[in-house]
């Protein structure tokens, strides 16, 4: 077994690479991987240095800034190569990059907007995982993905069609990777509304009704998750799903779904064992017709 039973992975000397990392969320997960002894690679497209000064000002000799774009897949091999370079490994990926689309779908929205969208809450967070799960089998170490998801990838409504079709897909991406625990851990956390200028500029945001100072997370919310999850040895394929301040409960969507079908699969195969005994035609009436008509 890669971890021991109910012992919890430290942080301490690990190496973590955050993409958004000068983001509201990404910059409150950097400071409590460094809190917890971790050097941290801060990933942002940011290239006017403003990531270098908030390197140089949370941590100097523990932190690396490297100005990536996410939609260019050499970008992402890059990060990583720039990271080792500068901590000799990394160890901890933290998926934190993305963006909401704001204008309505059908309305006013653009082909662009969600290309962009499409590009950087999944392809880039999928490529990401790929190309830090192949470093980590070619050299045989451990290692922990923390996917940011969000709670629009298990609510669809009118609005987020597009944004939260990509964080279920996350979502999804994430309990398929659970195969490789131990060795590799990929979770996700699921946030509801958290407090940030992204989502306090945006009215259509204001004048959702489920969106209230009871269900609003704090970016330290969503940090204490995402070190629980890097910290929880049984985490691999889980999603956590962060109830505003309250609380965080495991989601069960695909799960229940996945139960439901093996269910019906293997009710099906009991039927037709059971038509088969009483010599009952099986197949549609329509696959039935077609047969006869071919004869």
């Amino acid at each position: 077994m890669f971890f021991a039973k109910d012992q919890s992975y430290a942080i301490q000397g690990k190496v973590a690479l955050v993409t958004g990392a000068l983001g509201s969320i990404g910059r409150q997960i950097t400071q409590q991987l460094l809190d917890g002894g971790a050097r941290v690679v801060m990933v942002d497209i940011i290239s006017d240095g403003t990531g270098d000064d908030v390197s140089c000002e949370l941590d100097p000799d523990n932190t690396k800034y490297v100005q990536a774009d996410l939609r260019n897949f050499a970008d992402i091999q890059r990060m990583f190569d720039e990271g080792a370079q500068a901590f000799e490994r990394v160890d901890i990926l933290v998926n934190n990059a993305g963006i909401a689309l704001f204008n309505r779908l059908y309305d006013d929205e653009s082909g662009d907007n969600v290309a962009l969208a499409i590009d950087l809450n999944l392809r880039a967070p999928v490529e990401a995982t790929r190309v830090f799960v192949q470093m980590l089998k070619a050299s045989g170490r451990q290692g922990v993905v923390v996917n940011i998801a969000s709670m629009a990838g298990l609510l669809p409504h009118e609005g987020f069609e597009v944004y939260g079709t990509t964080k279920t897909g996350l979502i999804y991406f994430t309990e398929a990777s659970q195969h490789l625990a131990p060795q590799i851990r990929v979770s996700a956390v699921a946030p509801f509304f958290v407090d940030t200028p992204m989502a306090s500029n945006a009215k259509r945001l204001k004048d959702t009704p489920i969106m209230s100072p009871f269900t609003l997370l704090s970016v330290n919310d969503v940090a204490d998750a995402v070190i629980a999850q890097v910290k929880d040895r049984k985490s691999g394929g889980n999603t956590i799903m962060l109830l505003g301040p309250w609380g965080r409960l495991p989601v069960w969507t695909f799960s229940l779904s996945y139960m439901y079908a093996v269910f019906m699969i293997v009710l099906c195969q009991l039927l037709g064992r059971v038509k088969s005994m009483l010599g009952i035609r099986s197949g549609s009436k329509y696959l039935q017709r077609n047969k006869q008509h071919k004869d």
